[in-house]
């Protein structure tokens, strides 16, 4: 009795019937998906431990932590405190994207706007306890008190600020201000 051996072509995924090649269509599938999750935490851990590697210290590099504020202006910002600790809060040196929202119906626009106050700061801000919204946002100076700032940030934050409701102040660096002074300046006096 002689076997007889089917042609190789006919061993073909279409000659199984279609419920077999779901079942391999399904199990091929399945068998990635599993490979996929096995992996994916290994690789995971590994670029991690290649990140850590990146974030170790050499021995020849070192950090310092540094003063917030400068020398010069210690004393202004604590004479800030001082005058406004019944009313506001006083932060130094925040960003002023953090102080006002920018919106617009252009797109482009505002993302230019954003773009150019990505950088800039204001030297101290009076903020409300209670709304948690800057009311009042210090500029010092560094120029004589007779020139009037023209620069392109000066008039963008000054813009910006109008807008958003925010007073702002110019005070100047080469000039002490007693406590009474300053409470004048900055509007706090109380009306008796």
């Amino acid at each position: 009795m002689s076997v007889i051996q089917a042609p190789i072509s006919a061993l073909s995924i279409e000659a199984l019937p279609i419920l077999s090649q779901i079942l391999m269509l399904g199990l091929t599938i399945v068998t990635f998906v599993l490979v996929y999750y096995l992996l994916h935490p290994w690789f995971r851990r590994r670029r991690q431990l290649q990140g850590a590697n990146v974030l170790k210290l050499s021995d020849t590099m070192t950090a310092q932590a540094r003063p917030l504020i400068g020398l010069s202006e210690v004393a202004l910002f604590n004479l800030l405190h001082l005058v406004s600790r019944d009313m506001f809060l006083v932060f130094a040196k925040i960003p002023l994207r953090t102080l006002v929202q920018v919106s617009a119906g252009d797109e482009n626009a505002r993302r230019d706007i954003v773009k150019a106050i990505r950088n800039l700061t204001a030297d101290f801000v009076l903020v409300h306890p209670g709304t948690m919204l800057p009311s009042k946002i210090v500029m010092v100076e560094v120029q004589e008190p007779d020139s009037t700032p023209s620069s392109a940030p000066h008039i963008l934050i000054k813009v910006l600020c109008q807008e958003a409701g925010i007073d702002l102040i110019p005070l100047q660096a080469n000039r002490n201000y007693s406590a009474m002074e300053l409470t004048e300046t900055l509007g706090l006096k109380e009306e008796d």
